[in-house]
């Protein structure tokens, strides 16, 4: 049994998964999970759909691992392949609402008081980013979240969106200006989180 370790390098366990290691496979599929849960919730607040959708995604990886070419990006490879999977479940269940709260997992410590007044400032922070992102139109809240939350390149969020790049970037704008808008710091505050 292989032992990955979080530094272990994706391609590396891409391409161990491809050749069936079972261990690699499971690490890759840990890695990304909550991600793209946190992800998937963006589109409809049925938790079982964006569920059932993933592990549509990491079973159809599975079974089609032999036949998977190289990859620049796993994750750009899963977001696309969930994205894809989960509407395609959506469009069976046109009845679940969009999710409007945007809220995400956190890894807290309460080990020391210090610790404790930062995350309780750095929650208190987040949540008011979440309410502003949260009366973003759907798509604009998207781009955003693909472009500063997961890192995409405007080339990998258009190929996610089969959209052109110069659209990807006017969403991009517009959802900053209304930011901009509502609460002119947020911006530095969205850089801020995202640097951590």
């Amino acid at each position: 049994m292989a032992q990955f370790s979080k530094n272990t390098d994706d391609s590396e366990l891409w391409r161990l998964f491809r050749e069936g290691d079972e261990d690699a496979y499971t690490t890759m599929a840990n890695r990304y999970y909550a991600k793209l849960i946190h992800y998937g919730q963006k589109f409809t607040s049925d938790r079982q759909i964006v569920e059932d959708a993933l592990q549509d995604v990491l079973v159809r990886l599975w079974v089609s691992r032999r036949t998977l070419k190289d990859t620049p990006s796993v994750k750009f490879y899963l977001l696309k392949a969930f994205r894809h999977q989960l509407f395609k479940a959506m469009q069976n269940f046109p009845r679940n609402p969009t999710i409007q709260d945007d809220t995400q997992e956190y890894n807290m410590e309460f080990s020391a008081e210090d610790h404790y007044i930062q995350q309780e400032t750095e929650v208190n922070v987040r949540n008011e980013v979440d309410e502003r992102l949260a009366h973003l139109p759907l798509r604009q809240r998207e781009v955003i979240y693909l472009r500063y939350f997961q890192s995409l390149t405007i080339e990998e969020i258009a190929d996610i969106l089969t959209i052109r790049p110069q659209s990807v970037s006017n969403l991009v704008q517009r959802a900053l200006a209304k930011l901009r808008e509502s609460w002119p710091i947020i911006l530095f505050l969205i850089l801020d989180f995202l640097s951590k």
